[in-house]
Order: structure tokens, then sequence, then C-alpha cells
């Protein structure tokens, strides 16, 4: 019985759209109350390095975030942030906007989310002068066209309704030149259609590969899995327990098969506004 919930649930948070809208943002509106609960400033899968000597340096306070850290580092490192204008669609609990601000020296960056709790969440809890964060929906983006150098996107366009409406956005938003870094996870059922939605973006695809084998090795981290379970056990309420493991890609679970059995691929891509 459980196992049946958890493919309807499969069904409505990866291929419904106002419904998945809807009901990830209740969620994240849930979670973004638990902050006081337990310490957790990333819910990402995170990426393994298979090179230990391309691991950024990291501060102490931020090791326990490392493999959460790492997806979030292998998405911008190759994109000149240092002195631009940088928004992050999709900005959550804030972390990895603030290691971006922190590590990466731009000269603003903006994190926008749909969640009001946790945009109030993370104007509190991180207090750098080049980073702040707003309330606003990737379909309808509050800013000017042309008004960054750099967006970002992690693990978060699989919430929204429309892929092609969010990537719309992006080419408004997003300044001559400028370039966009997208990472997410998408189930071999939808591959053809994300693939149509690029295509037909009308940006410069400058990189594009598949990174699936480095978010299981970070998934495979007991730490990584340590630290999500303790997380979903003390902040998240019990009728939510099962399907946050499942998409926290705790290890064993639904969506953590399907990534080891290839039935669902992970994907790094950069385009370029020209």
């Amino acid at each position: 019985m459980r196992e049946l919930l958890n493919r309807i649930l499969g069904f409505i948070f990866f291929f419904s759209k106002k419904p998945k809208h809807f009901l990830w943002k209740k969620i994240y509106d849930r979670l973004a109350k638990t902050y006081d609960v337990f310490d957790w400033a990333f819910m990402n899968y995170g990426f393994d390095y298979n090179d230990k000597n391309q691991e950024p340096p990291l501060n102490q306070g931020d090791e326990k975030y490392r493999y959460c850290i790492q997806l979030y580092h292998h998405a911008v490192k190759g994109l000149q942030v240092e002195g631009k204008t940088v928004l992050e669609v999709g900005s959550g609990r804030g972390g990895g906007a603030s290691y971006i601000a922190r590590y990466m020296s731009p000269n603003k960056i903006t994190g926008v989310d749909y969640s009001k709790n946790a945009v109030t969440l993370c104007n509190r809890i991180h207090n750098e002068n080049n980073l702040e964060f707003v309330e606003g929906d990737a379909s309808s983006l509050p800013f000017n066209n042309n008004s960054y150098d750099v967006i970002i996107n992690v693990e978060s366009s699989h919430c929204y309704p429309s892929l092609p409406r969010f990537l719309s956005e992006v080419k408004r938003v997003l300044k001559p030149g400028g370039l966009f870094a997208w990472t997410d996870l998408c189930p071999e059922k939808a591959i053809e259609k994300y693939e149509g939605a690029f295509s037909d973006f009308g940006m410069k695809c400058v990189e594009s590969y598949e990174i699936t084998k480095n978010v299981l090795g970070a998934l495979d981290k007991e730490t990584i899995n340590e630290a999500k379970n303790e997380f979903i056990q003390k902040g998240t309420p019990f009728y939510l327990r099962g399907i946050m493991r499942d998409f926290s890609g705790v290890k064993n679970t639904n969506v953590y098969k399907t990534l080891k059995d290839g039935r669902t691929k992970y994907y790094f891509k950069v385009f370029q506004k020209i």
C-alpha cells in the first residue's frame, strides 16, 4: 500500500502541473518553519568529485554541508561570477546562495523563492552584505529585462508547472552575453520533453552532460544520509516523512533506486544568451 502511495505521489510531484506546484509550495512553507528545530541549510542531493583534489576548500563550519555545497560549486565554478550580479531561482533555505556570496565574491547575489516562509527565514539567518532574498515565482520573475549577468537553478525546476515558461523568464531577465547554469534530475520518461524545451529555449548551449554518478556518489555517503534522516525525523510532520525521505534521495528510497537503475538521470547544462 505504501509503495502504491509513493508511486502516485511520484507521478504528482514529477508529472502534474498545478497540483505539483501547489504541493511543493506547501511543503517548503512547512519546512521553512523547522530551522529552529534542526539546523540544515541544504536539501539537494549533493555532488561527489571523482578526484578529491577537485574538492573546494571549506571553512570548518561548512564541512557538514560539503556534498551539498559541492553541487553548487560544480554548477558555478566555471561561470566566473566574481564582481557580477547573480540570481538563484529556487533558493530554498539559502545555503547555496550563501556559499556563492561568501566564497565566489559576486558583486551581488539575489535568491528568489516562491515560499514566503523560506524567504523570511533566509533574510534572517544569512547576513552577507552582497546577498538578499526575495519572494517570487519562477514562471513570472519579479525582475526587469536584462537584469543579471548570471542565473543559476539547482535541483528546483522539477517542481515547476512549466519548464518552457521558466526558461522564457530566464532569457528575459538575463543580460546579453550572460550565462545560465541548470542542474536537476529528470525521469527517463520526461527526458525528451525536457530536451525539447531546452532546444526551443533560444540560447546557445555551452555545456551539457550527465552527472548521475557524481550525485549517487554523494547520496551513498553515510554522513549525508544521517543528516537528512535526522532533519526529516525532527523537522517534518509524520505524514510527510515518507515522501520527504524519497524526494530528498535518502539511500534505498524509490527515487534513489531510480537514479541507481537509470530510470531517472541527473543533468548539468550551461547556456549563454547571445
